[in-house]
C-alpha cells in the first residue's frame, strides 16, 4: 500500500491518496503506471531511501506544508514499512518519479 498524506508525521497525517501495487509475478494494482513504479522499485532493489533523496532541481518555496509518502507492504520476502516527510506539495512532487505518481 502506497498513500500520500498532509501532516508532518505518518501517524498524524490525513491520507489523500492511496493506492496498491504488486511487482511480482507481474505489474499490476490500483496505481496508474504499475509498470514504471516496478521499475523504479526493481531499479533501486526495494530502496525507497534511493528514491526520496535524489533531490530535484526544481525551485520551491520555503513553506512548511508537510506531505508524507508511505510505503507498507513485503518486498522480496522482506516486511516494508517506510515513510517520508516532504516540506510541502512542491518539494514533493519535484523530488518523486514513478513510485509516488498517483
Amino acid at each position: 500500500m502506497l498513500t500520500v498524506g498532509q501532516g508532518e508525521s505518518r501517524a498524524t497525517a490525513t491520507v489523500q491518496r492511496a493506492v496498491t501495487l504488486s511487482c511480482m509475478p507481474g505489474a499490476r494494482g490500483s496505481h496508474p503506471d504499475p509498470q514504471a513504479a516496478c521499475t523504479q522499485l526493481r531499479a533501486v532493489a526495494g530502496d525507497f531511501n534511493a528514491i526520496t533523496a535524489t533531490p530535484s532541481d526544481r525551485l520551491c518555496t520555503k513553506e512548511w506544508n508537510p506531505f508524507v509518502v508511505t510505503a507498507d507492504g513485503v518486498w522480496q520476502g522482506k516486511r516494508v514499512s517506510y515513510s517520508y516527510t516532504f516540506a510541502n506539495a512542491c518539494a514533493m512532487n519535484s523530488d518523486l518519479d514513478s513510485v509516488f505518481a498517483f
